[in-house]
Order: structure tokens, then C-alpha cells, then sequence
């Protein structure tokens, strides 16, 4: 991959660490080094966005003129079924020249390397930032960020050294794991329990 830090940030290293993929960054300026990627990402330009409204780097000769004013561009919704569907036709129609004849779909099944199942919840932290520094459990939960977060699971477990990672944005809920183990524990709520559960 390249040098790009939302590439080589933890949260990615972490998960390509997980899935026990080898990351290797690459010298800056060269795209010939991942071909396949930037392949595709040209693919992309050429055969769908550049046919959407609103497309900004088509060329144009002589003077460039603004976009049309009647021109209505897309909204979320539609673009993303849009791009669904190209997705959709890339993999399961499109037959290109380095496979054989194959669609990409029909290579993919057709590759023996074995395949491991990751699950939902592992999905879902790799979507999450972690704090850095491990937290302990105490009798109030666990405190991150001035507030105390706590949870039914953690009953009798004052003491545990756990990591905290969380969605950035979203303070109401963050997500434990064991500082040993690296194992998901729970989650757990700002201000979720009363004084009397406390």
C-alpha cells in the first residue's frame, strides 16, 4: 500500500495484524508498484463517475466551462446504488483480460487459499480507535474521559486491567478488552446506572 497515514494508521495495522495480512508500505511515487489497485481505482474513474453528473477532471477542449446550471447531481442515495451496481456488474459480468475469461467473482472461487470467518463483532472494532493506555475496572466502571462507563458483565471484576476503544464522536458507549488477551469483554455505558446501582 502506499505511504497514506489513514493506511498506515493503528486501527488498520491492528486489523491487517488480526487477519494476518503482511503490510508492506511502499516508496512514495510509485503507483506502478500496485497495479492491480490503481488498475482498478482507474477502472472506477473511467467507467462510472466519469458518466455522473458533476464529474469535475473530464477533459474538455479549448476553455473549460462551468458545470450546466440545470445539472442535478446526485444525492447519497443514489450514487451509492449506482455504485452498488457497478460493483455488482464488475465482479459478476465483466470478464477481464488477465483472468482468463473468468469474472472476478469466478476467480475468487476458484483461488484454493484458505479463508477464515471473522466475525460481526470483530468486524466492528476494527472500526474503533483505541485510547493507548490500559484502564482498571474499579467499583465505579471504568473511567475514560472524565466520565465512569459501566456494565452488568462487569460485576466482580474490580481490579481488571482492560484496553478501551471507542467510536470517536460517540462518547455514550465504549467497548472493553483484556489488557492480556486482547479479548472483547463488553460494552459499556456512560451514565447508564443509577445511584443506587452504583
Amino acid at each position: 500500500m502506499d505511504r497514506g497515514k489513514d493506511f498506515l494508521s493503528r486501527t488498520v495495522t491492528a486489523a491487517f495484524d488480526v487477519l494476518n495480512v503482511t503490510v508492506e508500505d511502499l516508496p512514495a511515487y510509485t503507483p506502478h508498484l500496485k497495479g492491480t489497485v490503481e488498475g482498478l481505482n482507474r477502472a472506477v474513474e473511467s467507467m462510472l463517475l466519469a458518466a455522473l453528473p458533476g464529474y469535475v477532471r473530464q477533459p474538455r477542449p479549448g476553455r473549460r466551462r462551468a458545470r450546466p446550471k440545470e445539472e442535478m447531481l446526485l444525492d447519497f442515495e443514489d450514487f451509492t446504488a449506482r455504485l452498488l451496481a457497478w460493483v455488482s456488474w464488475w465482479n459478476t459480468v465483466h470478464h477481464p483480460d488477465p483472468l482468463g475469461g473468468k469474472t472476478p467473482l469466478e476467480a475468487w472461487e476458484a483461488d484454493p487459499s484458505p479463508l477464515r470467518e471473522i466475525s460481526a463483532d470483530e468486524l466492528w472494532t476494527f472500526t474503533l480507535e483505541e485510547t493507548g493506555r490500559p484502564r482498571v475496572i474499579s467499583t465505579r466502571g471504568v473511567r475514560f474521559r472524565s466520565r465512569d462507563y459501566v456494565g452488568a458483565w462487569m460485576t466482580g471484576q474490580s481490579g481488571l486491567r482492560v484496553r478501551v476503544r471507542f467510536m470517536p464522536h460517540h462518547e455514550h458507549r465504549i467497548e472493553v478488552f483484556d489488557d492480556v488477551t486482547g479479548r472483547y469483554l463488553g460494552p459499556e455505558l456512560a451514565d447508564a446506572a443509577t445511584p443506587e446501582q452504583i
